[in-house]
């Protein structure tokens, strides 16, 4: 009785962790956790079992992360190609493809991060004479997005609010280092 009520157990649990993959039909919010952009591709989880579906833009970052899984979702029969789905848009997709400097509007900017919205965080390389720093985020075409000019004791604060409200895929060394003690 036992190994019956194990096996069945097993065969519950196993099953929930078989990924379903391919095009979703209802288009809810994409399972990033941070992004309000619609679902696109069911994928399956690379590291626990089960699956998580995607917005074209982190399904991207999904084939830039997981090319040993994605090579097999394409072999796979009855399925749609993920290619279909996967855009990058105007985003980035990893923080290495994000120059270390820009200029905006004539003024210097160095990376900070890469959010998961694929646009790049950059801030001034140095504050102004009233001591304000100003953060910029840019798309792919190094255009600028939004912009906002704070204070320079409140970079810090500025820098982490981001990364809790808005979502970071990776942080810049030096600015991780700023964060947790140390220069910048």
């Amino acid at each position: 009785m036992a190994t019956e009520e194990r096996s069945a157990h097993e065969k519950r649990t196993l099953s929930n962790l078989e990924p379903d993959v391919g095009a979703v039909d209802e288009h809810e919010l994409c399972e990033c956790g941070h992004c309000d952009r619609p679902q696109e591709y069911r994928v399956p989880w690379p590291h626990i079992g089960g699956d998580v579906a995607y917005c074209d833009y982190h399904l991207a970052r999904y084939r830039e992360n997981n090319s040993d899984i994605w090579d097999r979702l394409r072999a796979l029969e009855g399925v749609d190609d993920p290619d279909i789905y996967a855009m990058i848009g105007s985003r980035f997709l990893t923080l290495d493809e994000v120059p270390s400097e820009i200029s905006v509007d004539g003024e210097k900017m160095r990376r900070v991060a890469l959010g998961v919205d694929g646009w790049a965080l950059f801030d001034s390389a140095e504050p102004d004479e009233d001591g304000t720093v100003r953060f910029v985020t840019v798309d792919r075409e190094l255009e600028p997005r939004e912009s906002v000019a704070i204070d320079r004791s409140s970079a810090g604060k500025f820098v982490t609010w981001y990364r809790r409200h808005e979502g970071i895929h990776a942080l810049e060394p030096d600015a991780r280092d700023a964060l947790h003690g140390g220069g910048r």
